[in-house]
């Protein structure tokens, strides 16, 4: 889904903020992955974490390649709602994703396709400063 507006607020239990200096993707993603993962501790969180990792990966490495980020900061925040269900956002410098659904759907590139396609909601909107990528993982309910 592409939208223009920016992204709903969204009511949070427990919020990290965090920022990545840019410099090559695999090291900016390795450095997310470990933040993600003590953020998931301390959240408790109990839905698939190892698709929280690989989803932050993905778009902190999406962020550091395409996001204008080079020497900048890349700055991601992992929220839980109310609900249980995981919102990362992922902020980089580049106002622009194109053909969002296109590579959504893996017909360009794959990484946002993967994780798409193990349930995970992907959005993104632009806004003064460049755009966000939101993805919503749904946690355990019972």
């Amino acid at each position: 889904m592409t939208t223009t507006a920016p992204l709903p607020p969204v009511p949070l239990v427990a919020e990290h903020q965090l920022t990545i200096r840019s410099y090559l993707p695999a090291p900016d993603a390795q450095s997310a992955r470990l933040q993600a993962v003590a953020c998931l501790l301390a959240f408790g969180w109990t839905g698939p974490c190892g698709l929280a990792v690989l989803t932050v990966d993905q778009l902190v490495r999406n962020a550091s390649e395409f996001g204008r980020c080079a020497g900048e900061n890349i700055r991601l925040r992992i929220g839980l709602t109310e609900v249980d269900d995981l919102l990362i956002d992922v902020a980089d410098h580049n106002p622009e994703f194109p053909e969002f659904e296109k590579v959504v759907a893996g017909r360009s590139g794959q990484g946002l396709r993967r994780i798409a396609e193990y349930g995970v909601t992907v959005s993104w909107h632009p806004h003064e400063h460049g755009k966000t990528v939101r993805a919503v993982l749904g946690g355990a309910r019972s």
